[in-house]
């Protein structure tokens, strides 16, 4: 069939499946009954206690504040604070407003309290989404009577709940999964250098049309056009490229190996819900390595932040899309290499 897809199976065949299992009939039924069932479990059972382990109660852990006062006033807060909630903010002392605004824009805090004024302000980014404000607030309102609450960096009018990054980056993950696996079983003898041509393909058109999808038709990432497109881009070569990796490596069981790392930890771990720091602490590591995080921080940078994360992502996601077209590389040649065994033998 034309485009790489395989024909209908037709009807069952009993005979032709135990033949598939050298004759033997138990090893087909595991193979076809119980080899896809346990999968799936193991599967979704993993994406359940993964999700539900990040974001069942999430709270903050470490979550960077400042607070701008006299050094009393800064230390009573830290105090309240590691008081009512430990371990939750780790508060820092800023000299003066601007330096609090500019903290804030620039993500190196996710709130700044003013108390050097008439009424204390609480300086947040409403960028990092409802819930990092929804935590500061909570925190400092039993602290400072007649909060003000001024969010310096609003999400955007295409992006009222703060989704817009998180969903166009698990559309791209999803379809680097889709397009690692549908690239070995359309042509699984494809040379290298053809398969490099429709990594790039994937990754190019994707990039232009996320880029284009989300950030002008839905204005819901308004970072520039070339930015977006590239960093998607990068993001989908860097889950492409592992992807291919994995099934050349060991075949069908990629699947399995793709799905836990790239779909479900690469997911979770992307910060598009909340930042790493709401994470548990086995899982904010894997925030900044894994692509879906180091990208999803880099696209809130480029729309929001002063483009923060961004040239590191640049690295880490070529790393990533360079690494392993290496090893697949490598890989064909100590099979060309490894000497046939004689026919009979």
């Amino acid at each position: 069939m034309p485009g790489g897809f395989s024909p209908p199976p037709g009807p069952s065949d009993a005979a032709a499946e135990t033949e598939s299992s050298n004759g033997s009939r138990v090893a087909a039924l595991v193979r076809g009954v119980g080899v896809p069932a346990l999968v799936a479990t193991v599967v979704g059972l993993a994406f359940v206690v993964v999700f539900l382990d990040a974001f069942h109660a999430a709270v903050p852990h470490d979550l960077p504040v400042a607070v701008v006062g006299s050094s009393q006033q800064v230390e009573s807060v830290a105090g309240t604070l590691e008081e009512q909630s430990p371990g939750r903010l780790a508060v820092r002392s800023l000299p003066d407003e601007a330096a609090a605004r500019d903290a804030v824009r620039q993500a190196d805090v996710y709130g700044a309290l003013l108390l050097d004024g008439p009424q204390p302000q609480l300086l947040v980014a409403g960028a990092h989404g409802q819930g990092v404000t929804q935590t500061l607030t909570q925190a400092f309102g039993p602290i400072a009577e007649g909060l003000q609450v001024v969010d310096l960096q609003p999400l955007s009018p295409g992006d009222t709940r703060g989704l817009g990054i998180f969903y166009s980056a698990f559309g791209v993950v999803l379809g680097g999964f889709l397009f690692g696996i549908n690239s070995y079983q359309a042509a699984p003898k494809l040379p290298l250098r053809w398969r490099v041509v429709s990594i790039l393909l994937f990754a190019t058109v994707s990039g232009l049309l996320v880029a284009w999808a989300a950030g002008v038709l839905f204005d819901a990432v308004p970072g520039g056009f070339g930015t977006v497109a590239l960093l998607v881009g990068l993001l989908a070569l860097a889950v492409a490229a592992p992807a291919a990796l994995v099934l050349r490596a060991i075949g069908s069981g990629g699947t399995f190996v793709t799905s836990i790392g790239l779909i479900i930890l690469g997911n979770a771990t992307s910060t598009g819900n909340l930042p790493a720091e709401y994470l548990p602490p086995w899982m904010q590591p894997l925030a900044g390595i894994l692509p879906p995080g180091v990208a999803v921080r880099a696209l809130r940078g480029a729309a929001y932040f002063g483009d923060d994360g961004v040239v590191r992502a640049l690295w880490v996601l070529a790393s990533w899309s360079i690494v392993p077209l290496l090893l697949i590389a490598l890989l064909d040649a100590v099979r060309r290499r490894r000497p046939t065994s004689p026919a009979g033998g």
